[in-house]
């Protein structure tokens, strides 16, 4: 049975797909992004206010836009900050520098521990061995 949830934008049950939105409201989002998209092709160097008014999308989704890296433009540049250390980044949620300093942690944490020396097992005598009695014998 489908895990049903109510959308974070519009409220409405839904069948939960992964993301918290129904398909009603992830569809707008999709023609909200195209609208944006287009228009900081034919405005290049439009400031993210400038964009909201001429399209009629909230800053915040553009914003969101630019943090999920859809979008580029050169009047979005030093708009958001990188959540770890607070510098002033164009997309995404890292400056380069707290990108590389995260891939190397990462890159530490998943190399393969060295295998110790194992001792070879001593080899085992005939005298070494267990038995076991079953059921049926006395």
């Amino acid at each position: 049975m489908a895990d049903l949830r109510n959308c974070q934008e519009c409220g409405r049950l839904f069948a939960y797909q992964g993301k918290n939105r129904c398909r009603k409201c992830q569809e707008n989002e999709e023609e909200e992004y195209l609208i944006v998209r287009r228009y900081i092709r034919e405005h290049p160097g439009a400031s993210v206010f400038e964009t909201s008014e001429a399209t009629d999308v909230e800053e915040e989704k553009i914003l969101q836009f630019l943090r999920d890296g859809r979008l580029q433009s050169r009047g979005f540049k030093n708009v958001l900050e990188c959540v770890s250390c607070g510098q002033k980044i164009s997309q995404g949620r890292f400056c380069d520098n707290c990108t590389n300093q995260l891939a190397a942690d990462f890159q530490k944490v998943a190399q393969p521990k060295k295998p110790r020396k194992q001792e070879p097992e001593p080899k085992r005598r005939q005298t070494d061995r267990i038995y076991t009695r079953g059921k049926d014998e006395g």
